[in-house]
């Protein structure tokens, strides 16, 4: 779910707007951040916690170059070091830089490749190795005649090494910038313009906060170069059936933001119109759990003429209790996440609007806030339909033991949870939601887009969360 930004800017150094744009894509990851930029040499600043945290004592004049790189990293992979914040660097064969967001299915097999030939990783993250995967194709070309053609050769081979789910940027220093994702187009990526100036990014909300105009998608399996003259080169490397992630139209990404083709809250209104299809309950307010469910629960009122009103309001200086690093983590952050309005509550029947249930602890925690508050009756709908399968694409949904819906019905999980009713959203309903595109439905479905990692690799990961929780 990682936050990712390219910039280059012939007229302007761009310290400033990386992280201008990084902040606007703060939501996407709040355990590390890191600024990357080039002028004859690196200039990198890593550290933990959020953007600001990070860089309220940098100045940012220090970090020089008209081209660079943002990550705001929400870790799935590795052992949640500090030494696996990203951007990660290399000096040869080309001064190299990645960010990376995704997660690798083949992590350990790339790792093991490299180990047998001259490449040594510093860390667990399957980022990394991506890095060096790249750079070993790289090194097949001369560095100081690199031509369009010998990038994107590089970047296809690395296709047909590494397996799951990349939306990547790296600096190759002296020649530009490239962009690539991969075939399935799991995780967004998108490109925009301002005037000479090029901007890649996760979403389009960094290339709105910064005044640029959004061009297009990078498409699956598509690949562009921004080399240092500041032409853009574009090549279509390898092909097959998308699979763009459901999940970042339900919770991740911002409603403002484009993603292939649709605005994210012009999505979740449709989400909202399709519960309230199937919806017989009579409730005398609907609330919203904030902020993801909000356009779904304002569509859901409106489609059946329910009052709708802001029954719990967030905390703005709280953290994603989702992409929170672990349990007890989450579990802490969500008391103090949530405030609850006792008059809009009180003695009344609520009909309360979620863009998903995964673990259920957000759930569990404000019923009991909502039941001290008066509420009369609760009814809980799901934007998402019930995910009951792990996710090893970049989304913190990896151990089907947490999952509370992997082993339940939704009669089960309401009892769980302390709720008259439950309902979720109908997988079809979802699809008929976003018409056109091929999505990734592996975690509501168990039907999954690329191969998956084996039972010990799974084994391996359980064993990776734990550490990340000491």
């Amino acid at each position: 779910m990682c936050g990712i930004l390219g910039l280059f800017d012939p007229l302007v150094p761009v310290a400033v707007d990386l992280y201008r744009g990084a902040l606007a894509l703060q939501h996407r990851g709040q355990e590390g951040a890191g600024l990357v930029t080039w002028e004859r040499r690196f200039y990198l600043k890593t550290g933990p916690g959020l953007l600001s945290e990070v860089f309220q004592s940098v100045k940012l004049a220090e970090l020089r170059g008209h081209i660079g790189l943002a990550h705001l990293r929400y870790a799935t992979a590795g052992t949640g070091a500090e030494n696996e914040t990203q951007p990660f660097l290399l000096s040869f064969p080309f001064g190299l830089a990645l960010v990376h967001n995704g997660n690798l299915t083949n992590h350990e097999e790339l790792s093991l490749h490299l180990a047998s030939g001259s490449w040594h990783l510093n860390s667990a993250s399957d980022s990394e190795a991506l890095l060096q995967v790249l750079a070993d194709h790289l090194a097949q070309s001369d560095p100081r005649q690199l031509e369009p053609s010998d990038v994107f050769r590089a970047v296809a081979r690395t296709m047909d090494i590494v397996e799951g789910a990349y939306s990547v940027i790296a600096l190759i220093a002296r020649h530009g910038l490239v962009a690539f994702r991969d075939p399935g187009g799991i995780r967004p990526l998108v490109l925009g313009r301002r005037g000479g100036a090029w901007a890649i990014a996760s979403e389009s909300v960094a290339l709105d906060s910064l005044d640029f105009t959004l061009l297009r998608d990078v498409q699956p399996g598509e690949a562009v170069f921004i080399a240092a003259s500041g032409t853009l080169h574009e090549a279509q490397l390898r092909t097959r059936e998308a699979a763009h992630c459901a999940f970042e139209y339900i919770y991740m990404a911002r409603p403002e933001s484009v993603i292939d083709g649709q605005e994210v809250a012009e999505v979740r209104q449709r989400l909202g119109h399709a519960l309230a299809s199937h919806y017989s309950g009579t409730p005398d307010v609907v609330c919203d759990v904030p902020s993801s469910a909000e356009d779904v629960a304002v569509s859901f009122a409106a489609a059946r003429r329910f009052p709708y009103r802001k029954g719990i309001r967030k905390n703005h200086y709280s953290q994603r209790t989702f992409i929170t690093a672990n349990q007890a983590a989450r579990l802490g952050a969500i008391n103090l996440k949530f405030h609850i309005s006792r008059s809009v509550i009180a003695g009344k029947r609520l009909a309360l609007v979620d863009d998903s249930i995964v673990r259920g602890n957000t759930a569990r925690c404000l019923v009991k806030r909502l039941r001290q508050a008066g509420a009369k009756e609760l009814h809980l709908l799901s934007a998402a339909p019930p995910i009951r399968y792990p996710c090893f694409y970049g989304v913190d949904m990896s151990i089907p033991e947490e999952l509370v819906a992997a082993q339940a019905t939704a009669e089960q999980v309401a009892q769980l949870l302390g709720v008259e009713r439950l309902q979720y959203q109908r997988i079809e309903d979802l699809a008929g939601t976003l018409a056109g595109l091929s999505l990734c439905t592996a975690c509501f479905s168990g039907s999954y887009p690329t191969e998956i990692p084996t039972a010990d690799k799974r084994r391996l990961i359980v064993a990776r969360r734990e550490q990340r929780k000491l």
